[in-house]
């Protein structure tokens, strides 16, 4: 019999409040109809990997390019990343989504705790906290598209996607329940030859950012954004983050 793995499962989900988040990174792919593509989910800030969040608390789509939608099994993988594979029996963009939620409330000290108002009725505030990683993967060679939407209230979408290289403009758009945000501030990081770089971008006034690829390496975008929403006796806030994280490549000239 196969002995199960032991994976080191560094447990860092209350760290969320501190601007922890999931991003997704794309580790295998054959790159044709017919084969499969592994996905890693990773948890941090701003694309710093730190332990992980709880599992439990998380679930996975996979979009396919005819718009069918998948629920997706997350694995364990590492002691950083949790896996999930998929088939490919169609050529095109694959839209890949992880979900994890949870609520947490600010007490009279101002410290933050697991819970809703039931556990915590005199709390200062509290949350349910929703986030998202996308990713778009490739199935073939030199294509270019818009990926279907996945539906998340909180959206990273490409105006056009492809395998994107050095010199590129990216143009995206942040949507909140299918509406263009305008004027919020995106976290930017990056990781390449040149090394980690953070940087801001706010969304004009159609709720898109443009961003040039000035060298190959991993990007991340985080968009973050909070609504006045209640349930009685649970949250009075809606905590929304949506992370978006791709691969530029060198110029192929």
């Amino acid at each position: 019999m196969k002995e199960k793995r032991d994976i080191a499962f560094c447990d860092t989900t209350d760290l969320m409040v501190y601007g922890h988040e999931p991003w997704l990174e794309v580790a295998g792919s054959d790159g044709r109809t017919g084969g499969s593509i592994e996905v890693h989910v990773k948890w941090g800030h701003n694309m710093q990997a730190d332990g992980l969040a709880r599992k439990e608390g998380m679930t996975a789509l996979v979009v396919a390019p005819g718009g069918d939608k998948q629920e997706s099994a997350l694995t364990d993988g590492g002691p950083d990343y949790y896996s999930l594979r998929f088939p490919t029996p169609a050529g095109g963009f694959y839209h890949v989504v992880t979900k994890n939620t949870g609520n947490y409330v600010v007490d009279k000290k101002g410290k933050y705790q697991q819970g809703t108002r039931r556990e915590y009725p005199d709390a200062v505030e509290a949350i349910l906290y929703v986030q998202y990683a996308q990713a778009f993967v490739l199935a073939g060679r030199d294509l270019e598209g818009i990926p279907h939407r996945a539906g998340m209230p909180l959206e990273i979408l490409p105006v056009v996607w492809k395998q994107w290289r050095v010199g590129d403009e990216i143009a995206l758009q942040v949507q909140f329940r299918g509406e263009p945000l305008d004027g919020v501030t995106l976290d930017v990081a990056s990781n390449g030859p040149g090394g980690y770089r953070q940087r801001k971008k706010m969304t004009d006034g159609g709720g898109y950012i443009n961003l040039q690829a000035r060298e190959p390496g991993r990007y991340l975008v985080v968009a973050r954004y909070r609504v006045p929403e209640r349930e009685e006796g649970a949250y009075d806030t809606l905590s929304l983050t949506t992370t978006l994280c791709f691969l530029v490549g060198q110029n192929a000239g």
